[in-house]
């Protein structure tokens, strides 16, 4: 009888552990490192707030780290990982090639490593946007705008909310200038270029901008930080009464820039990716998980869609948020 009953609780245990799986228990051993460039940037800060609410849930140990777009602290950060066991490293790069050595350290200690935007060599994974082709997304949609609003003898002035110092979005930069220049060529001209990698460096430099030009009508941006600013610098100058024929044009898709895009602000449509926070956050700690548990992608880089929002269809996007 005694013998019975230990046989039934070893099956009772078993069937529990069944139920509730060993993956589960396992995932609470799951250490993660991540270091991005900056958390003062809009869409960065609402990402990874997401990102760590997720893996909060899971149970996961996890350290998110702002390296404020700076290598050394960077190197720093991963090595710090290495040396405290992380099981993965997130990286996205201040500089890809200045890492390139202390990614290939972790792998070789048998973590696994993935890089978000950069197409580097010692990875398990690279989640990347073609960037060129992101900025070609942003010139067309300000181009078209330009096109219904102006002329050859009544060219928009344009400002470009730029970040060349980062090799990837120079690419933006880049696609956003052949856009324009094929689609809406001769009917503007770039009176400025300035640097806006957050909303509130990207709102002086747009009042900069507005002072020594203050007829600037249309804003190309690489990111939240450059629409977001230019749209407050607009609001201001307008007092709210933004004319038919201003618009900012950019990248990211936060829940600010798609409120102002709603609410009619200068914001006018914005190039995202998965949809909101929350579904970007939900794709790449799947991604964390599936390398976590050995899987192997056929393909090291790993492309990111590209989904064009305006007041057409901001309500469908606007609703992740809710």
């Amino acid at each position: 009888m005694q013998r019975r009953f230990i046989a039934l609780s070893v099956i009772a245990v078993l069937a529990i552990v069944g139920l509730f799986g060993f993956n589960a228990v396992a995932q609470a051993n799951f250490k993660v490192g991540i270091t991005i460039q900056s958390l003062e940037n809009s869409y960065w800060a609402g990402v990874f707030g997401e990102v760590e609410q997720i893996m909060k849930e899971k149970g996961w140990e996890y350290t998110i780290l702002d390296c404020n777009d700076n290598s050394a602290v960077q190197i720093q950060q991963i090595e710090n990982f290495i040396t405290s066991g992380v099981d993965l490293i997130m990286v996205h790069p201040s500089d890809p090639y200045a890492i390139e050595d202390y990614t290939r350290q972790a792998r070789e200690a048998g973590i696994k490593v993935m890089c978000w935007d950069d197409k580097m060599e010692n990875t398990d994974l690279n989640w990347i946007l073609e960037n060129t082709e992101l900025g070609y997304a942003i010139g067309k949609l300000a181009a078209d705008f330009i096109n219904v609003h102006y002329d050859a003898n009544n060219k928009a002035k344009v400002a470009i909310m730029n970040y060349p110092q980062t090799p990837i979005l120079l690419e933006r930069e880049n696609g956003i200038l052949k856009a324009l220049e094929e689609i809406a060529g001769g009917k503007y001209t770039i009176v400025a270029r300035q640097p806006a990698i957050d909303a509130a460096s990207a709102l002086s430099n747009m009042e900069t901008i507005l002072q020594a030009h203050p007829d600037v009508r249309v804003v190309c941006s690489i990111g939240a930080g450059g629409d977001i600013g230019a749209n407050v610098a607009f609001m201001s100058a307008t007092g709210g009464n933004i004319p038919a024929n201003m618009g900012i044009f950019s990248a990211d898709a936060t829940e600010q820039q798609l409120e102002a895009i709603k609410n009619g602000e200068a914001s006018r449509a914005s190039v995202g990716f998965e949809g909101s926070n929350k579904k970007t956050a939900q794709a790449v700690v799947s991604l964390y998980e599936r390398l976590l548990n050995g899987e192997v992608f056929p393909e090291q880089n790993l492309v990111r869609p590209l989904l064009a929002i305006d007041a057409s269809n901001v309500d469908e996007y606007l609703a992740d948020y809710k």
